[in-house]
């Protein structure tokens, strides 16, 4: 065989056979095929979709409200003696303006405190019958709206050097992840776990505790502490012991009793300076010879001791009307309806006037529905009724607007060094957002300031975080900063 003749030979060999080919297409079974497609596209739409999530995620950060508190209607009271006059001003309001009032006087008996020798089981069995009637003994001090209560309250008038200590508190702090909320700032979030800073809010009352010192029975009538917890007297000691002795024993030698934690406290609302609750409480610490006699007699003597804890409360309830919500969102053309609640009574409709500061904003009907027009702005609706010959009016902010949804900044990281500035723009979205303005903020001004037009300017080395929060929404944006030497 001649080499051209092998070499033709092979290259026909070489070449592919178009006919397996086609075999093999046509083998080719594109149902079977199509899900795994499918599933391959959708797989590939879930890491476009996630990346862009984490994207948009990232970019808006939730919300930031403002840690602003709102102004009281009176000064703060700093000092203790300054405390103890706006309690006893507040209480003076309260008998001037006739709330209504609840009283309760709750005693409870520490079981773990009890100690009566070979009597033991016999003192924790009559235990709860004493609370009881340790309750009976006080005068109850309720009152109805407009009812003269004057001299039934526990005025504090006393001075400051008999206060042993106080404490005013009217802020709290939230945890910005979860919400969480806690009298203390924590270092992490018991809740979620988080570890940012909490943020610091302020309640509409002030919880006012004034603490005098421990003081041994008999106390002398006219001190402080007899005149505001009228402690028991010898008397209805021994009428509430033989109450309960079954003339199994006596008091013959008399007893003893420590006063111990006691407290004023007083919760007042400081936008409007009426009195929420004042509480009376102590812990008195009793002790006695007792001396068994009857069928109980092989007792004979044994010593008792308990811990007797009282909290004395007064709660006011004043006259007023409120509407459920304080402020209200709608966009032109949306209508959405107010529910006004009294104190006082169930309200009806005919018993309501509802009215509008600006009908071409929004406008309101006499069931409480707000219609808000075209036009956008802010207008303020109103709920009065009357009582007891006095009107009662509580306010809704009605805001007309398109909200506010979220926020951008122009850069997510920045890189400046000592002396360097740099103007960050942030974006309102959507377009025809109402409200786009935005405030500016540092969260370490040692290294970095910003302007209110997002002009940043480093100081000194380090890293900070300067962020825009949106005035419509509280959206908030950030950009970490490095600073450079």
């Amino acid at each position: 065989m001649t080499p051209a003749k092998q070499n033709n030979e092979r290259e026909q060999k070489e070449q592919p056979n178009c006919t397996e080919g086609t075999e093999l297409v046509k083998k080719t079974n594109f149902k079977e095929q199509l899900p795994k497609i499918v599933i391959a596209i959708l797989v590939v739409f879930f890491i476009v979709g996630l990346s862009w999530g984490l994207k948009s995620v990232l970019e808006i950060e939730g919300t930031m409200e403002p840690n602003v508190a709102k102004a009281s209607l009176s000064p703060l009271p700093e000092s203790v003696e300054a405390q103890i006059g706006y309690i006893a001003s507040a209480l003076g309001k309260a008998e001037k303006e006739k709330p209504a009032i609840t009283f309760s006087d709750a005693f409870s008996i520490d079981k773990d405190t009890i100690r009566a020798g070979d009597a033991q089981t016999t003192a924790e069995y009559i235990r709860t019958g004493i609370e009881e009637k340790l309750g009976e003994i006080r005068e109850d001090c309720s009152a109805d709206f407009g009812e003269d209560f004057s001299g039934k309250l526990r005025m504090p008038a006393i001075a400051s050097d008999a206060v042993s200590s106080a404490e005013l508190k009217y802020d709290y702090w939230k945890c910005p992840a979860c919400g969480r909320e806690t009298d203390e700032k924590p270092q992490t979030c018991e809740d979620c776990g988080s570890d940012e800073d909490f943020l610091r809010k302020y309640r509409d009352e002030y919880t006012i505790t004034l603490h005098l010192p421990d003081t041994v029975y008999p106390a002398a009538a006219d001190s402080p502490f007899a005149q505001l917890f009228q402690p028991f007297t010898a008397a209805q000691i021994e009428k509430l012991v033989r109450a309960h002795n079954g003339g199994w024993f006596d008091l013959k030698n008399g007893f003893a009793i420590t006063y111990k934690n006691i407290a004023i406290c007083a919760v007042i609302n400081r936008l409007t300076d009426k009195i929420a609750s004042i509480t009376y409480s102590m812990d008195c610490d009793f002790s006695a010879d007792v001396s068994f006699v009857g069928k109980y007699a092989a007792y004979k003597t044994q010593n008792f001791a308990c811990t007797v804890h009282e909290n004395a409360r007064y709660n006011f309830t004043w006259p007023e009307i409120s509407i459920a919500a304080q402020e209200l969102v709608l966009t032109p053309g949306q209508t959405d309806v107010l529910r006004a609640e009294s104190t006082c009574c169930a309200l009806t409709d005919d018993m309501v006037t509802w009215s509008s500061s600006d009908e071409s904003i929004a406008s309101v009907n006499h069931e409480g529905y707000v219609t808000a027009k075209r036009k956008t702005g802010q207008c303020t609706v109103t709920a009065s009724f009357t009582f007891m010959g006095k009107q009662y009016t509580a306010e809704c902010l009605i805001h007309v607007k398109v909200p506010a949804e979220e926020i951008d900044i122009s850069h997510r990281k920045l890189k400046l060094a000592v002396g360097d500035t740099y103007t960050l723009k942030a974006t309102v979205s959507p377009m025809k957002a109402t409200i786009k303005t935005v405030k500016w903020y540092s969260d370490n001004e040692e290294i970095a300031v910003v302007s209110q037009d997002g002009t940043v300017t480093a100081k000194q080395s380090g890293t900070v975080d300067i962020y825009a929060v949106s005035d419509d929404g509280y959206f908030k944006a950030t950009c970490h900063v490095e600073v450079q030497p």
